[in-house]
């Protein structure tokens, strides 16, 4: 379902990543389950992270920030270049600066607001659907079935969230969360308005670039974003809604530190078994779990029906959900 490289070199073919061999145009790859090829790109040591091209797979030719004290994700070329010993010290000094875990817990009060707020636009959205030719019910299952999101339900969003000048934000960010949503501060500062908003509890690194809160992605425009896009996704998805709906989730482990407990704010399911499925048998993984789930539609942020951009480089019937702060969740200790 996936692509991969039947034919990559073993580990032992490669170093550790380590900051000396952070040196644009290095190349490298991902200690992920297909070994991700890279190419450092760029450095940006004043926010604490490098940039790095993928170079393989379905993202091929996409950019990621990554931050300064991930390198050990990476394993690079022994013929890599090595940077000296003040670039490296610059380095140490940013990573010691920025890299700041941000905890902030669910406020009760908030979230009845947020829940408050949420409920009046979901009327909005209710009607503006119902003007705009949606139908009262929706079939879902010829999407969930080709994993391809509905051209109609990408033109709804779009239209309704640019009533409010909040396209272009959806766009940006759904494309960044596609890729990988720990690219830079542009999710992580998502992220931290839904916490405060009480839509999720947050634990991870704080925000490191400023202008990731500049005017136009401010937080009020956040938050403004979030509403408007959890009215909609609630109203679209009321109409699709049945008692067979089910999400899915299967996890290849690369090993037993990754099933510690730990509650994301968000985490990624799917309406397709097969998509699943195919996480749970993959041999590259060596541990795995299957979990499924009836779908909470009002912990639903993103999915694949009216998110255009996960209908482009990744077919997984995907949706993104906020985790529950109280009480079992699927999967406890698994995401």
């Amino acid at each position: 379902m996936y692509q991969a490289d039947p034919h990559a070199e073993p580990d032992e073919a490669f170093v550790a990543g380590e900051l000396g061999l952070l040196v644009p145009g290095n190349r490298g790859r991902l200690l992920d389950a297909r070994r991700t090829p890279v190419r450092i790109t760029a450095l940006d040591i004043a926010h604490g992270y490098f940039e790095l091209e993928i170079l393989a797979f379905e993202d091929r030719g996409a950019h990621w920030l990554v931050p300064l004290e991930e390198v050990s994700r990476y394993q690079f070329q022994p013929s890599s270049v090595r940077a000296d010993v003040r670039a490296v010290g610059e380095m140490r000094a940013a990573i010691a600066r920025l890299d700041v875990t941000v905890q902030i817990a669910v406020d009760g009060e908030a979230r009845h607001d947020t829940q408050r707020r949420i409920g009046a636009e979901r009327a909005v959205a209710d009607q503006w659907l119902a003007g705009n030719g949606a139908p009262e019910r929706l079939d879902v299952a010829p999407f969930i079935a080709s994993r391809r999101g509905c051209e109609d339900a990408f033109a709804w969003l779009a239209g309704y969230l640019g009533n409010c000048g909040l396209a272009g934000m959806d766009h940006d960010l759904a494309t960044v969360y596609v890729r990988n949503p720990n690219s830079g501060d542009l999710v992580r500062a998502h992220l931290i308005t839904a916490a405060q908003l009480g839509l999720c509890s947050y634990r991870g690194k704080q925000v490191r670039d400023p202008s990731s809160l500049s005017e136009s992605w401010s937080a009020d425009r956040r938050a403004a974003h979030l509403v408007h896009r959890l009215a909609f996704v609630q109203a679209l998805w009321r109409r699709a809604d049945n008692p067979d709906l089910m999400l899915y989730r299967g996890i290849g482990l690369q090993g037993s530190a990754q099933l510690e407990d730990r509650r994301p704010a968000v985490i990624s399911a799917t309406f397709s078994r097969e998509v699943a499925d195919s996480h749970f048998t993959s041999q590259r993984a060596q541990a795995a779990a299957l979990v499924r789930f009836r779908l909470p539609i009002e912990r639903l942020f993103m999915t694949f029906l009216e998110t255009a951009a996960m209908s482009t480089q990744y077919l997984e019937a995907e949706a993104i959900i906020f985790t529950a702060d109280h009480g079992p969740w699927p999967g406890s200790g698994l995401f």
